[in-house]
């Protein structure tokens, strides 16, 4: 495969990196959300304690810092920056996401905006970085940018919904979300949505303790409020928009044929 604009080996440092970045949110989301199953194994926290997976997470983050730093190219010091930032933003994202748990005063824009801190700004320089080290013009590179920030909503959005419908091939315990009482994109649109159901949804967001069999109750009333059709049609929007930022991008044909392909695993 090639970068665009340029070879393979121009972006290959800054695609490890990439990768190194999304298996520290990864390890780090896993132990935020106490969720005990990742990609079909026991997360790192569940199966090592919480203090290990945060220490592996940090020295992954760092060999990240360390790899980009040593390429010496003239958008060296902009990939950094770029890197830097979109790391706080998602960082900013998690803290609060987790601290709008059972807020049901959380609006729509005040969640959609989470999810765009946490998932897609990360993935928008998980994307772009690779392309400052080829031959692409920054029209190219913004493009791929603004592909990785709206692959990386319809990703959270297919989340969002996998994670209260599971399919087979999500590698991930089941009604997590509920179970916290997330305040997700899905959930306060069904808590806005003026269905007669929506005060019972209220009345499960707003009460404390540990749930137990009503987790199942409560995903037939995000589904009978709407929520599920409204995150099913943003995750829908976001893939349209992302291929149509990828065309603008004009990247060899073998490439833009495989990011398409990995952009359908996350359709919902």
């Amino acid at each position: 495969m090639r970068e665009t604009g340029g070879p393979v080996e121009r972006g290959l440092a800054a695609t490890v990196v990439g990768d190194l970045l999304v298996n520290t949110s990864i390890i780090h989301d896993a132990v935020l959300d106490r969720d005990p199953v990742r990609r079909g194994r026991p997360a790192l926290w569940a199966a090592y304690g919480a203090e290990y997976a945060l220490m592996v997470g940090d020295a992954l983050l760092g060999l990240a810092y360390s790899l980009l730093g040593e390429q010496s190219h003239p958008r060296a010091h902009q990939a950094l920056r770029m890197m830097s930032d979109g790391w706080s933003r998602l960082c900013a994202g998690q803290v609060r996401d987790t601290g709008q748990e059972g807020r049901t005063g959380t609006s729509l824009e005040q969640a959609v905006a989470v999810n765009e801190a946490k998932a897609a700004d990360g993935l928008r320089g998980v994307f772009c970085l690779p392309v400052l080290f080829t031959d692409a013009t920054s029209e190219q590179a913004e493009a791929v940018g603004r592909y990785g920030f709206h692959f990386g909503m319809a990703a959270q959005y297919h989340n969002d919904l996998t994670d209260v419908w599971p399919t087979l091939d999500r590698g991930r315990a089941p009604g997590g979300d509920i179970r916290r009482r997330k305040m997700t994109p899905m959930v306060t649109a069904a808590l806005a949505s003026g269905h007669r159901d929506s005060e019972l949804l209220a009345a499960y967001y707003g009460g404390h303790g540990e749930p137990g069999e009503e987790v199942a109750a409560v995903a037939v009333l995000i589904d009978r409020c709407g929520g599920r059709a409204w995150t099913v049609a943003q995750n829908l929007k976001h893939m349209r928009l992302a291929a149509e930022h990828l065309r603008k991008a004009d990247p060899p044909a073998a490439l833009y044929d495989d990011l398409l392909a990995t952009g359908a695993r996350y359709l919902a």
